[in-house]
């Protein structure tokens, strides 16, 4: 259940932050209040210097449609020739029909004059008028990913679409989810079998691209396990039955589990007055019950609830938490 992260990147400044954060990779554009342009010459050059990530650059000569007439056909051919130059991973392109469907003419060229660099298909996929029509076609022009919000105004509600996009493409083709994906919508998009996800405000405070935000998209994108924190006494009882059911300490029904940085926070918040707490450190692989992630009202880092009962199997570790010098829970060292 991992996914490679994409941060969408305007200008030199934000992609070193993306970078900095662990970003898989950055998609380079200027102007993101018109959904992105191509970035200038000396903006390419300086960021693919600057990083050791892969960089991919937009190449759309303008904002509004994407039918595009012969003379910007050929700034986007000239375009992709400076990238391709500057030594970038790949461009980022997408062209239409007037009648909503792949210029297939047009963009075979540009593909053509992009390579060996990788190509993605833009949003403008979520323009044509048949998605798995486009997606046949893209498979044959050859390109390497196509980014979609499932022709839906937000990823997570297209996710059923892009879910049958990626069981279609059957991996002859990456289907990347983007648009307007929020910290606590990664988790569900990456367990409906997403395998690359792109954002770009989620990566922002205060309008800026922020390293620890890339940082905490990536460990959202690629996590293995979740915790939870109950009592060696129940943990035992579950064993004893072979499923672990929601116990004493959690409510609803849920088994609230947390990532690690919320362990010793949460034992200290509401566990304080418990003895004998430990761990449970849970596979997301072998989790079977439904898992919903949410936000709580004091923070938007998202929280993991798995609707119980839970196979001992998805158990795969179960350590203590000590308290440290001043009484407080700490998280397992060894962990």
């Amino acid at each position: 259940m991992k996914a490679a992260v994409e941060i969408c990147a305007e200008g030199v400044e934000a992609a070193f932050a993306a970078s900095d954060g662990e970003a898989d990779r950055v998609e380079l554009c200027e102007n993101l209040a018109v959904g992105g342009v191509t970035p200038s010459a000396g903006m390419i050059s300086e960021t693919y210097l600057g990083l050791d990530i892969p960089v991919h650059v937009l190449i759309r000569p303008r904002a509004g449609d994407f039918v595009y007439r012969p003379v910007e056909i050929e700034v986007m051919k000239h375009d992709i020739w400076f990238a391709r130059e500057f030594g970038v991973a790949g461009v980022v392109l997408g062209l239409l029909t007037a009648d909503g469907r792949v210029a297939l003419g047009k963009a075979g060229r540009l593909i053509e004059a992009a390579r060996p660099m990788s190509v993605t298909f833009h949003k403008a996929f979520d323009a044509t008028r048949d998605p798995f029509e486009a997606l046949d076609d893209l498979i044959g022009l050859g390109v390497d990913r196509v980014l979609t919000s499932g022709q839906a105004p937000t990823a997570m509600a297209g996710l059923d679409m892009i879910a049958e996009l990626t069981r279609r493409a059957a991996g002859r083709i990456a289907i990347m989810a983007g648009g307007s994906i929020t910290l606590d919508q990664i988790r569900p998009i990456v367990e409906a079998g997403v395998k690359e996800i792109h954002l770009g405000s989620a990566a922002c405070r205060d309008g800026k691209t922020d390293r620890a935000l890339v940082r905490r998209i990536v460990e959202l994108a690629s996590m293995a396990e979740i915790f939870h924190i109950t009592t060696m006494a129940e943990w035992e009882r579950a064993r004893a039955e072979g499923v672990y059911r929601a116990d004493s300490l959690a409510t609803e029904g849920f088994i609230h589990a947390s990532t690690a940085g919320q362990v010793a926070g949460s034992a200290n918040r509401f566990f304080s007055e418990r003895e004998g707490l430990v761990v449970l450190r849970i596979d997301l692989d072998r989790v079977r019950s439904p898992i919903e992630w949410a936000a709580s009202p004091h923070s938007d880092e998202p929280f993991p609830h798995v609707h119980g009962p839970l196979d001992v199997d998805a158990v795969i570790g179960v350590e203590p938490l000590e308290r440290d010098g001043s009484g407080s829970f700490a998280w397992p060292s060894e962990a």
